[in-house]
């Protein structure tokens, strides 16, 4: 048996040791399945360590198909999962490291290997290492990029006076995903009369809190797993998975008693359409709920109108 191969196999029969050793030195949480992700990651990682050992590939084309950049990318998860940064990354893989270095001096007797035998696992050893935290640090740099690019654009996308979605938000991508996703369902769009007037007269504070009233009202009033959005500039919309027109429209009643309870002082119109039975795609349920919304509106008084089939 070569050297390499005596020390890999030698890695292999202590891997329970290995990682157990690794677990205390990184001060575990007893019973956190994602320290257990974690630790399984790393087991996964030595035993490749051990393929890398008896292969006579360099570091950098011993892929094993991409498994290993793979391994690396689901460990920098469960890394970003407990709340690693990169320091803590660094760590992680330099307590492996030197977890196997103590496994091999331990286990094996290097005196009687060759100088150069050793030499050779060390260099191995030093090469794998820097070879997994270099890529191991890409990939968690990438997350923690990709978190605050995700951050960035939830807060892009939030209208600001009401905390809903924004209208780009909803066209662009709750309403096609709710249609994708189900075979029915309701668009009530709510539009606050006289908003644009009461802007005009200079007082923007009061339609700001008419329209927070509204999505809010909407909001609690809407069935669970309701989306709501900010829909214009005087509109919120109610996207009402599963469900028909007949509920949205009740659904809109119980919001327009509220508001006359609650907010006697502004009307509400609500233009209500149902998927498929309206409309056979985005456009046409968008189109269909505002041709009776536009019906309501000149109706006037707080009318609810459902598109006709």
């Amino acid at each position: 048996m070569s050297s390499e191969s005596l020390i890999a196999d030698s890695i292999r029969r202590d891997l329970p040791a290995i990682v157990a050793r690794w677990r205390e030195e990184r001060g575990e949480t007893a019973g956190d399945v994602r320290w257990e992700a974690l630790a399984a990651g790393m087991e996964e990682l030595v035993v490749a360590f051990t393929e890398f050992l008896c292969s006579p590939e360099p570091v950098e084309t011993f892929s094993r198909g991409g498994a290993t950049r793979a391994l690396v990318g689901r460990i920098a998860r469960y890394q970003r999962g407990l709340g690693r940064d990169a320091v803590g990354v660094i760590e992680d893989f330099m307590v492996l490291r030197r977890c196997v270095w103590r496994s091999v001096e331990r286990r094996v007797d290097l005196g009687r290997l060759g100088g150069g035998e050793v030499a050779r696992f060390f260099v191995k050893l030093m090469q794998a290492s820097d070879w997994v935290t270099e890529k191991g640090l890409e990939a968690f740099d990438a997350l923690v990029q990709e978190e605050m690019e995700q951050e960035l654009g939830r807060a892009q996308a939030t209208d600001l006076v009401t905390g809903l979605p924004d209208r780009d938000l909803f066209h662009r991508v709750l309403l096609p995903r709710a249609i994708a996703g189900h075979e029915r369902l309701s668009l009530a769009v709510f539009d606050v009369a006289d908003f644009t007037e009461t802007v005009a007269r200079g007082r923007v504070d009061d339609a700001r809190r008419i329209l927070y009233r509204l999505s809010e009202t909407v909001r609690e009033e809407a069935p669970e797993g309701a989306v709501c959005a900010r829909f214009g500039d005087d509109e919120i919309s109610a996207l009402l998975p599963g469900v028909g027109a007949e509920t949205a429209y009740q659904m809109a009643e119980r919001v327009l008693r509220r508001l006359a309870a609650e907010h006697g002082s502004f009307e509400v119109d609500v233009g209500v359409a149902e998927y498929p039975a309206h409309a056979s795609g985005p456009g046409d349920l968008v189109s269909e709920t505002l041709r009776a919304l536009g019906t309501a509106k000149r109706l006037g008084g707080s009318g609810i109108v459902v598109a006709r089939q």
